[in-house]
């Protein structure tokens, strides 16, 4: 059976979950909010003390982007009970579940109680248009902390992916001096129309001592010791990669470089946007329960 769509509690996170809290609230769901970090400004919102409150009145809980950190639901709040245990545990077998980066088994243990997981990032849609944000608040973070103008700088990208693409298109609007690091010949093959050169990891150890700028998207240490000793002290290098990011960060820290972790840049820079897509995403998949569960009724 699917759950009742209607009502949804929206949990922890940042500003992105205050924000859908709004937007689901505008569009007819009966809303619960719990643990958020900030107040919602909508009169027909409901409000939980705790997590098991909240879903007393509710099956579909949308959780945050990313879904868990330090072995919490992620977020800054004072609710007690805004853990994965609780989750688990209250959750009816025909709950449904949204989530950003939520680990696999994780998603297993769920799933193993009859609860519907939707990993909201693993959906390219909502991933491609993630990074418009992601790389916009990259560069807001790269002119905010640097003496030196970001135009014509010799900015150098580490991945060719999603993000880094993305980010790389936004450099050039800077008219930047474009370097971007990339393994993968089809990628690589379209970052040639981008940028000014496109280097493997070896060849990048060779140039990385020129970048003024380093944005790495890469998700595994690409940045380790040996790399980081080519980094003039003057560079600075934002790591987009999600946690445990792409730098060696003691290495760095012992070498005085300027290396600077950016997860959920999303929820810092334009928490609305990215509330409205995930919000659009959520809508689209309840209203696919509701028609399968329509059309199981149907039957005869």
């Amino acid at each position: 059976m699917i759950a009742d769509t209607g009502k949804i509690v929206v949990a922890g996170g940042d500003m992105r979950q205050v924000f859908l809290a709004e937007i689901l609230s505008s569009k007819g769901y009966q809303v619960t909010v719990c643990g958020l970090c900030g107040s919602v400004d909508d009169h027909r919102i409901r409000r939980a003390e705790t997590l098991k409150e909240a879903l007393e009145d509710a099956e579909v809980v949308a959780a945050p982007v990313p879904f868990f950190s330090a072995g919490k639901i992620s977020g800054k709040y004072q609710t007690v009970d805004m853990d994965l245990e609780t989750l688990l545990r209250e959750m009816p077998e025909n709950g449904i579940l949204f989530g950003g980066n939520i680990p696999a088994d994780v998603m297993e243990r769920f799933r193993d109680r009859g609860v519907t997981v939707y990993d909201v990032m693993r959906d390219e849609y909502v991933a491609v248009q993630n990074t418009a944000a992601t790389a916009e608040g990259a560069i807001a973070e790269a002119i905010k902390r640097s003496p030196r103008n970001l135009s014509r700088s010799q900015c150098m990208v580490l991945g060719y992916g999603r993000c880094g693409s993305t980010l790389a298109l936004l450099l050039r609007g800077f008219s930047c001096h474009l370097t971007v690091v990339e393994q993968d010949a089809a990628r690589a093959a379209g970052a040639s129309v981008l940028a000014d050169r496109v280097l493997t990891e070896q060849g990048m150890a060779e140039k990385i001592g020129e970048a003024e700028f380093i944005f790495n998207t890469v998700p595994e240490k690409i940045l380790n010791r040996e790399a980081l000793l080519r980094v003039k002290k003057s560079a600075w290098i934002f790591d987009l990669a999600s946690s445990p990011g792409g730098a060696d960060y003691p290495a760095a820290s012992e070498l005085s470089l300027n290396v600077i972790p950016l997860p959920g840049l999303p929820g810092k820079y334009s928490p609305a946007t990215s509330a409205e897509i995930l919000a659009e995403y959520i809508r689209s998949r309840l209203d696919a329960a509701h028609t399968a569960l329509f059309c199981e009724g149907s039957v005869v």
